[in-house]
């Protein structure tokens, strides 16, 4: 168990003796405000923020950043207020436990939108100071070494996320100890098999591993004392999620990935890298293409090193990274690292400056739904890069395969928006183009010219997709707006009712206030929506005109007996194809145009291409219990009785097979496809959870109903 006194000696290297008191001070407070409180585990809750700033200590973050680790859980889990921290010790640790903190006051609909606002709340509190995502880096990454303690349904919800969204986080900033930690035990979590399997590899090979890596040591080190260059190899080892991507994106067994182990020289200065380099290329054979150079180009986190692959002495591929000792540094502690070459206190307390992608992330922190917010961080940091330059000779790191559409937006909005072509390296290219690092790139605009649905075919960048989202819907709200306006003004003409008319305008007005609406532009676009009814609007001029509208809280009843739909009125119900909902999922309702609501899985990818102003709330009626088909993809071992195993777990469970496929992958993977008959989508969880526990499945996959096609399905992990 950890004690107050390990914490100490990591930080009295650093710290003054004035910051240690306060520190200590800090965690005083801390242990009497968590007094008596436990955690899943048992034990005191105290461990955990000692925990978290033990962490904080080992990347050597400031006195603040200590304080904010023992701190972080006090307002929302004590008695303790923001006016006790602040009183206590001041506002700016004050402002960073706040940053920190759950939102548990908001409400939120569903667990979806509650992990997007968290997340939002990460990265608006960044905003003030980078120190948040640092201190809640710590925190997501003493709750996972714990995690087993958590029932297993929330321990698989939590591993998703943080692979998800904390790990790649890490990555951008360049903490990639904690980002491979991350990955490996939520991948224990998540793909437990895959992962006994790699570990068992890995540790029955481990021994030789190590003799190998101390031979090329060795040579490695021979070699550069013949060029007189002072520099320390060492190894280093890919962590097991790693590997285990490199085997579903090959095909390969475990023991059949080679690149498991890298060598890394770490030389004096910048020139002695160089050298080293010529060393290694004298010495061994490089492969061509394999050799990059982060450290005239670095990686928008700091990240700066020399990368090369060679044929080494035993006929395999050789790693070698070269870097400095302050590029080490960074390359271990990434943005935490820039803390140790401050100065002054007043420097100290300055911003550091973010990543590009993690600055990108503030462009989409305004987005109303949390699901296009989440999707927008996924894309901009679980991602590759390209790096091409501007008119003007400067470089711009992009997301890989981004399109010149990506790179007009990346320099500024109204360049984007404008688009209507662009020149690389001279020459006229198509919207598709994807840009290659070293690219030139020359935007044509057009100051006509909008943005048009289309492009987000081929953007991929969050930013470009957002602002292209954002454009679109403006321009559908001001057509709406005219069409609107236009239907109205004929249904009221017949009336004997003017719009233009001020008193029939005063009218629209007092209607649209009783319904929420801003004013008469949001009324005709929900008019045209078909959101508001005409006879709702006729009865506010007291005509007479009867109605069978329901009110406004009673919820209509579909054809089909099954969904609800809030606030609609005899409108046409139909399910997607794309995203195939069943009963149970949770489901959106789109109001398209002339053909009534289309009903989709709220985690449809489709859904979050459209205009958010015409979706509406759906619900199933839960009188009703309807079988549906929906389709699976396994992958499995090829083995003898693999099939009459899926089929008895699935008899087990009730449930029909209405069409079953197998088709070999490999020398030893199978896929297997399936069609079967559920009652609901509960019943399908128990189902899939089922083959997964097959130990001979390491895969299950639930298929969109219009890609059923067996030949269509392209390998893709769960994790």
């Amino acid at each position: 168990m950890i004690r107050f006194n390990d914490i100490l000696e990591k930080v009295n290297p650093y710290l003054t003796s004035e910051d240690i008191a306060e520190v200590t001070k800090a965690y005083a407070y801390s242990a009497k405000v968590h007094a008596g409180q436990k955690r899943y585990s048992g034990e005191p809750y105290l461990i955990h923020p000692m925990e978290v700033t033990s962490i904080l200590a080992d990347i050597k973050l400031d006195k603040e950043s200590i304080i904010t680790g023992l701190l972080h859980d006090t307002i929302e889990d004590t008695l303790a207020t923001k006016a006790d921290i602040t009183k206590i010790f001041g506002e700016e640790i004050c402002t960073l436990v706040d940053g920190v903190t759950k939102i548990s006051k908001l409400k939120i609909s569903s667990t979806f939108e509650k992990q997007a606002e968290d997340f939002r709340k990460l990265i608006l509190a960044t905003g003030k100071d980078i120190r948040v995502i640092l201190v809640k880096l710590a925190d997501r990454l003493h709750n996972i070494r714990t995690i087993s303690y958590l029932p297993e349904e929330r321990r698989k919800i939590f591993a998703k996320e943080t692979v998800d969204l904390y790990a790649p986080l890490a990555d951008r900033l360049g903490i990639y100890w904690i980002r491979t930690e991350l990955e490996d035990r939520c991948f224990e979590v998540l793909k437990p098999n895959e992962y006994d399997e790699i570990s068992k590899m890995f540790n029955s090979k481990k021994d030789e591993w190590e003799k190998y890596s101390s031979e090329i040591k060795s040579l490695l080190q021979t070699e550069l004392n013949k060029f007189n260059l002072d520099a320390l190899v060492n190894t280093r080892f890919k962590n097991f999620y790693s590997i285990y991507k490199k085997m579903i994106k090959k095909n390969l067994d475990p023991d059949k990935v080679l690149d498991i182990k890298a060598f890394r020289i770490i030389s004096k200065d910048i020139a002695s890298c160089y050298a080293a380099l010529g060393a290694v290329h004298s010495t061994w054979k490089p492969i061509p293409g394999r050799f990059k150079d982060y450290i005239a180009l670095p990686k928008s986190n700091g990240y700066q090193s020399l990368h090369t692959v060679v044929i080494g002495p035993f006929g395999d591929k050789v790693e070698v990274q070269i870097r400095t000792e302050e590029m080490h540094e960074i390359a271990e502690y990434g943005v935490a690292a820039h803390w140790k070459y401050k100065i002054d206190s007043k420097e100290r307390k300055k911003l550091i400056d973010l990543p590009e992608s993690v600055k990108n992330i503030f462009e989409t922190q305004t987005l109303s739904d949390p699901r296009e917010f989440i999707d927008a961080i996924k894309d901009e940091l679980i991602t590759d890069f390209v790096y091409v330059f501007t008119p003007k000779g400067e470089l711009k790191e992009l997301p890989i395969d981004s399109c010149v559409i990506d790179f007009a937006y990346a320099i500024h909005t109204d360049l984007g928006n404008k688009c209507s072509g662009a020149r690389v390296n001279g020459a006229i290219v198509p919207f598709s183009y994807k840009l290659k690092s070293g690219d030139a790139i020359e935007i044509i605009i057009n100051k006509n010219r909008e943005p048009s649905k289309d492009w987000l075919k081929y953007v991929v960048s969050s930013k470009a997709k957002s602002k292209i989202r954002n454009s679109i819907k403006n321009i559908i709200s001001k057509d709406s707006e005219k069409i609107g306006k236009e239907i109205l003004s004929k249904k009221l003409a017949k009336y004997g009712l003017n719009i233009t008319d001020p008193s029939v305008i005063e009218k629209l007005k007092v209607f649209s206030a009783e319904k929420n609406l801003k004013n008469l532009e949001n009324l005709y676009i929900n008019y045209s929506l078909s959101k508001v009814n005409i006879i709702e609007i006729l009865n506010c001029f007291n005509l007479g005109v009867k109605t069978n509208l329901e009110s406004k809280e009673t919820n209509y009843l579909n054809p089909n007996n099954a969904i609800i739909v809030g606030g609609a009125n005899n409108v046409m119900v139909r399910m997607a194809n794309c995203c195939g909902p069943i009963y149970g999922d949770e489901i959106i309702g789109f109001i398209t145009l002339g053909r009534g609501i289309s009903i989709h899985r709220i985690s449809c990818k489709q859904i979050l291409q459209v205009d958010s102003t015409r979706l509406v709330e759906a619900r199933w009626d839960d009188k009703y219990n309807l079988k549906s088909t929906t389709s699976l993809r396994l992958y499995c071992n090829d083995k003898t009785g693999i099939l009459s195993e899926v089929s008895n777990l699935i008899a087990k469970h009730e449930s029909n097979i209405l069409k079953i496929n197998a088709k070999k992958i490999s020398s030893s993977k199978s896929s297997i496809y399936l069609e079967i008959l559920v009652n609901n989508a509960k019943h399908l969880y128990e189902i899939t959870r089922g083959l997964d526990s097959i130990p001979d499945v390491y895969s299950v996959e639930r298929l969109l109903i219009s890609n059923s096609e067996f030949n269509l399905f392209e390998k893709n992990s769960r994790i």
